[in-house]
């Protein structure tokens, strides 16, 4: 194994523990900066197919931020190893492939720069990382899985209401779940957790390196050889800084991080961020809008132990870019452990996630005033949802009546929530976007940056249009790909590393 070619991985969350296992299996280099200090443990006991016990991990620390926006904005951040698979409970579908290309009914810039079929291998390689629980049934608007360690069958009480569904174009299955094996005690809040399942095996590696408490600062550019050449950051327990030197950098510090990150990497090159020739980087802001209710059912249904999955409305019959699913699921924790015996109730939680329109108005930028408890400008985060993100969850609660009406059931539903708050879902996205052009995204197909190509940035930031599916799947199955044409490239030296270039740089609008 060459030393020469290592590469630097940022963040331990889902993604950049995937990037780092695929870099290492390809024989490349990796080591790991983690700003998280220690491994915060909780406790979850499965037994029989069901999650019996859940204690969250402690989360110590956040990123601070300030809201221009909605004032109410929210921005759930863990600075600890595994990052917020430490809080997940680990839904896991794949995108559609409509989701890909749906957008270009409205402009060109919404289209992805990569399709379901590019990406599909590596759904199932992230599948298998997970250990999936789920139907392998197809449903509309929602792809199936194929590596699962347990396949469900919905209940017969349950399949009445799927066959409503189907009626209106609509599917309705188990929701595919992170869960992993019928019998776990495991020392993590959720069952799937990035660092315990995946980085605490990366030590088998001869060439792998840990660094916990280490928070990056910036990304280095070297006019001289038109690249980046490493890393700057701040050991935590010290407060002493460092620059540690790289082939290539992977970039997975979070949706809203990996932007502060780039935005904070200036160079005579980059005054505006790395990368961000256009002015794009930290624009395209989009958020997973999330409305939570209590469903209640004239008569009763079998109780749940895992959430069942109601997908969105046929694309065609939605405007572009705009849908929403629902998530049934237990009320209580009661509910889990009375499955077991096929106990009914007739109430049921009720989650509703949306999509947005990503447009260049919402956006995140460095402070100009403000500082960080690491001496870095916070984020300010400028989101503001519009008016058809209510539309989508009422267009989404009016179908799901009407299917429960055609099954036989009248529905009362209890939204507490009397406004959507912006980072609720803690699933931002789209703020260091992919795109074919520069003009329009920062990242190229293979998610790394149009101007410095030796960086790779595979956290759901990448996203270039919004879905209404939770987006952790897709972006480990995108940093999965990344990695492995990044280790081709350096494995190759496609990337030019022996040879000093100077790119060219895009001019500032």
């Amino acid at each position: 194994m060459n030393d020469n070619l290592r590469a630097i991985v940022i963040g331990s969350g889902p993604t950049g523990a995937t990037a780092a296992l695929m870099l290492l299996e390809r024989g490349i280099p990796v080591t790991l900066l983690e700003s998280g200090q220690a491994f915060e443990a909780g406790l979850v006991v499965r037994a029989l197919g069901r999650n019996l016990f859940r204690k969250w991990a402690t989360n110590h620390e956040r990123y601070q931020y300030v809201a221009t926006g909605d004032p109410d904005t929210e921005w759930l951040s863990a600075l600890t190893p595994g990052g917020l698979s430490n809080y997940w409970t680990g839904a896991v579908p794949r995108f559609a492939p409509e989701d890909f290309f749906e957008g270009e009914r409205l402009h060109e810039r919404y289209r992805w720069p990569v399709s379901y079929a590019e990406l599909a291998p590596y759904y199932t390689h992230a599948e298998r990382l997970l250990g999936v629980v789920g139907e392998r049934r197809a449903i509309p608007q929602l792809s199936t899985p194929e590596a699962l360690v347990q396949e469900r069958q919905l209940p017969i009480a349950w399949r009445r209401v799927a066959e409503q569904a189907a009626r209106r174009g609509q599917g309705l299955v188990y929701m595919p779940i992170a869960d992993g094996p019928n019998w776990t005690v495991r020392w993590a809040g959720a069952a799937f957790n990035s660092y315990a399942g995946i980085v605490s095996r990366l030590g088998h590696y001869s060439h792998f390196e840990l660094r916990l408490g280490a928070h990056a600062q910036r990304l280095t550019w070297n006019p001289a050889l038109g690249r980046v050449d490493g890393v700057e950051y701040v050991d935590r327990a010290t407060g002493t800084p460092h620059h540690v030197k790289a082939n290539a950098v992977v970039v997975a510090a979070g949706p809203l991080a990996s932007p502060k990150l780039l935005l904070q990497s200036v160079s005579a090159d980059f005054p505006a961020g790395l990368g961000n020739g256009h002015g794009v980087l930290g624009h395209f802001l989009h958020d997973h809008p999330k409305d939570w209710c209590v469903l209640e059912l004239d008569r009763a249904l079998p109780r749940l132990d895992q959430p069942l999955y109601l997908s969105r409305a046929p694309y065609a019959q939605s405007p572009p870019l705009s849908g929403a699913s629902l998530t049934i699921g237990p009320l209580a924790k009661v509910d889990r452990v009375l499955s077991f015996a096929g106990a009914t109730t007739n109430r049921f939680g009720l989650v509703t996630f949306a999509t947005m329109l990503p447009e260049a108005v919402n956006y995140v930028r460095l402070h100009p005033d403000k500082r960080d408890q690491f001496g870095m400008p916070v984020l300010d985060i400028h989101l503001r949802y519009g008016n058809d993100v209510a539309q989508s969850v009422a267009a989404a609660h009016a179908r799901l009546r009407a299917i429960l009406d055609q099954a036989g059931f009248r529905i009362t539903l209890d939204c507490p929530l009397d406004k959507l708050v912006p980072g609720a879902s803690a699933h931002y996205a789209g703020a260091a976007r992919m795109h074919a052009s520069p003009e329009f995204g920062v990242l190229n197909a293979w998610n790394r940056l149009h101007a410095a190509d030796n960086v790779a940035v595979v956290d759901a930031s990448s996203f270039t249009t919004a879905v209404e599916k939770n987006p952790t799947l897709t972006a480990m199955a995108l940093a999965a790909r990344a990695a492995d044409r990044l280790a081709d490239d350096l494995r190759t030296d496609a990337l030019n590393l022996g040879t000093p270039r100077r790119h060219a740089i895009p001019s500032l609008r």
